[in-house]
C-alpha cells in the first residue's frame, strides 16, 4: 500500500519527498563532514520544477505537470479539475477518483476552453479508480483552422491564417437543439447557388435507431435527435458544373435540469418481441417529514408523470413551488407522439414528467414521427433544487414475446442509464465501462412491481468549488448485507457480483429503506 501511495502522491504534487525516496546515491564511496553520505547534484530527471499555483476556476497557461489538486483547489478530493493542465493531450491521468464516476472535461489548455468550436466532454473513472486521460468524450479541442466560417482553433478569431478562404463555402460551426424538439436548417442560407442538396445525420454511440431526416434531398433538413449527446450534421452541395462540397456541422442536443434516459438492449413487442422496463425517480427530501415511496404520487413513472400531467406530487404543501409546472407547453410541446399533442391541450409542461414511455415498438423504424418508433424512456426536472437526491430505478415491467421465443439469448435484458445535468453527460450506469447489468426473464415472470427492481443511482445537485451548479451522480452499490442474486431464490433483496442492488415487491417500499441516501 505504502508504494501505491507513494505513486499517486508523485503524480499529483512531485514532493519533495518523493524525490528524496526515489534518488539514487550519486556517491556511495565516502561520508561528508557532517557523517552523512554525500549525494552529489541531482540528475536532471530528477529535478522538481518550480510549479506555481494554478487556479482551477479561471484560465491558465498551460504548466509541466497534470495537476491532481486538493479539495479546497478544484471540489475534488485530489481527483483533478476536468482539465489538461500540461496540454498533452489527456486529461487529470494518473489523478485518483471514485469508481464510476464522471465529470466535464476539456483536452487542451484552459484557456481554449468554451471558445469557438471549443466544447468540454466527459469522462469516467475506471474500476482501478484513476481517469482515463484520453478518454474525453464527446469532447472538441481546437484544431488547426480551416475554411468555415468558424474558430477551430479557439483563439478568437474566425478563418484567421486562410488568407485564400474568401469565396469559399462558409459552413455554420455549429448549432444546437432540445432533445425530442425537431431541428431545422435550410441549406439554401448556406449556398442559395447549389443545384442539389443531400443530408445525413450521424448520432452519438449508443443512439440506435439513430433518426433519419424527414428527406435527404430536401433544401431544407427536418429531423428529430431523440436523446441528448453530440450528433453531427453532414451535408453535401452540388454547386455549378456538378463540383460538390460538403459541410459537417456539430449539432449539440442539449436540455435543461436533469434529464435521465433509460435505453435497454430487447425493445420490441411491434412485428417483432422485447420487453417493457420502466424508469422511476423518486426524491429523498431532507424537508420531509416521511419517507417518500415507489409506486405511489411521490414517484415519477408512467402511471403519474405522463402528458397531460399524471398524478405525481413533490410538493411538501400548496405553497412549496420547487417543482411547479411551466406556464406554458413550449419545453415539451414537440415531444414524439402522442406525448406532444397531450402536452399541447394540456397548455403546460409539467415537472417532473415522463417525455417518453416506450411500451411496445418497432427497432426497424427510423421516422420519430411515427408512434412506432423505439425511443429511450426518458424522465425530466427542470430545475432540480438543492435540498433534495434524485433516486433512479428501473423495474422489469413485462414480456412482450422475448421471455418466451426459442432463442435463448434474448432471455436477459441490459438497461443502460445515461444522466445529463445542465445539458452536460455526468454518468453512463451500466454500460460495457461501468459493468453490464443483466435482467432476466426467467426472474420476472410477472407485471409490474411484483418484478425485480434495480437501483441505480442517486443524484444531488451541488455547487462546485468555483461556484456554478454542478451534480454528483453516485452509482449504488452494497455488497455488505444483501444475498447474492445468483442464490436468493424468492427474497425481497439481492446484489449482483459488482454489488448492484436488485429489490423485488417495490409497490409502497420507502425509496431509501434499501440503501441510505447517499451524501
Amino acid at each position: 500500500m505504502r508504494s501505491t501511495s507513494l505513486v499517486l502522491l508523485c503524480l499529483s504534487a512531485l514532493s519533495p519527498a518523493c524525490v528524496d525516496d526515489a534518488r539514487p546515491p550519486a556517491n556511495t564511496s565516502g561520508l561528508d563532514a557532517s557523517g552523512h553520505f554525500d549525494l552529489g547534484p541531482l540528475p536532471d530527471r530528477y529535478v522538481v520544477p518550480d510549479v506555481p499555483p494554478v487556479d482551477p476556476c479561471s484560465a491558465a497557461p498551460c504548466g509541466p505537470v497534470e495537476r491532481c489538486g486538493a479539495p479546497a483547489a478544484d471540489g475534488g478530493v485530489g481527483s483533478g479539475n476536468g482539465l489538461d493542465d500540461n496540454c498533452n493531450g489527456q486529461v487529470d491521468e494518473g489523478c485518483p477518483c471514485a469508481p464510476g464516476e464522471m465529470r466535464t472535461c476539456f483536452p487542451g489548455a484552459s484557456d481554449r476552453r468554451g471558445r469557438g468550436a471549443c466544447r468540454d466532454g466527459s469522462m469516467r473513472c475506471t474500476e482501478l479508480g484513476a481517469w482515463v486521460g484520453n478518454e474525453c468524450m464527446g469532447a472538441t479541442p481546437a484544431r488547426d483552422e480551416v475554411c468555415n466560417g468558424a474558430d477551430d482553433d479557439c483563439n478568437g478569431s474566425i478563418d484567421d491564417g486562410l488568407p485564400t478562404c474568401r469565396g469559399a463555402l462558409q459552413c455554420p460551426p455549429s448549432a444546437g437543439v432540445a432533445p425530442l424538439q425537431q431541428f431545422t436548417l435550410d441549406a439554401r442560407t448556406i449556398d442559395p447557388t447549389a443545384t442539389a442538396y443531400r443530408w445525413e445525420l450521424t448520432c452519438p454511440d449508443g443512439v440506435s435507431p439513430c433518426p433519419a431526416p424527414a428527406s435527404v434531398t430536401d433544401p431544407v433538413l427536418r429531423v428529430m435527435p431523440v436523446r441528448a449527446g453530440l450528433y453531427t450534421v453532414t451535408l453535401t452541395l452540388t454547386r455549378a458544373g456538378g463540383r460538390t462540397e460538403a459541410c459537417r456541422i456539430p449539432l449539440y442536443v442539449q436540455g435543461r435540469g436533469l434529464r435521465v434516459e433509460l435505453d435497454w438492449d430487447q425493445k420490441g413487442g411491434e412485428r417483432s418481441s422485447g420487453v417493457d422496463l420502466d424508469l422511476h425517480v423518486a426524491p429523498m427530501d431532507r424537508r420531509a417529514t416521511s419517507s417518500y415511496r415507489w409506486f405511489t404520487r411521490n414517484d415519477c413513472y408512467f402511471a403519474t408523470c405522463k402528458a397531460p400531467g399524471g398524478t405525481v406530487n413533490w410538493a411538501l404543501s400548496p405553497t412549496d413551488t420547487r417543482f411547479a409546472p411551466a406556464a406554458t407547453a413550449e419545453a415539451c410541446q414537440n415531444a414524439p407522439p402522442p406525448f406532444g399533442d397531450l402536452w399541447r391541450a394540456s397548455g403546460r409542461c409539467w415537472n417532473p414528467r415522463l417525455d417518453t414511455d416506450d411500451i411496445t415498438c418497432d427497432p426497424t423504424v427510423r421516422d420519430p414521427g411515427d408512434p412506432l418508433f423505439c425511443f429511450s424512456e426518458n424522465a425530466a426536472v427542470d430545475d432540480p433544487p438543492d435540498d433534495v437526491t434524485f433516486r433512479l430505478m428501473v423495474n422489469f415491467y413485462r414480456d412482450h414475446g422475448t421471455c418466451t421465443d426459442t432463442d435463448a439469448r434474448n432471455d436477459v435484458v441490459h438497461p443502460v442509464l445515461t444522466v445529463h445535468c445542465g445539458g452536460i453527460a455526468r454518468a453512463t450506469i451500466g454500460s460495457v465501462d461501468d459493468g453490464i447489468v443483466s435482467m432476466r426473464c426467467r426472474d420476472n415472470p410477472a407485471i409490474g412491481s411484483v418484478n425485480w427492481s434495480w437501483l441505480a443511482a442517486d443524484v444531488r445537485v451541488v455547487t462546485n468549488a468555483c461556484g456554478v451548479r454542478d451534480c454528483r451522480v453516485t452509482p449504488l452499490r452494497d455488497d455488505r448485507w444483501f444475498p447474492p442474486c445468483a442464490t436468493v431464490g424468492d427474497g425481497d433483496v439481492c446484489r449482483d457480483e459488482r454489488g448492484r442492488v436488485f429489490v423485488r415487491r417495490t409497490v409502497e417500499r420507502a425509496v431509501e429503506s434499501d440503501i441510505a441516501e447517499t451524501p
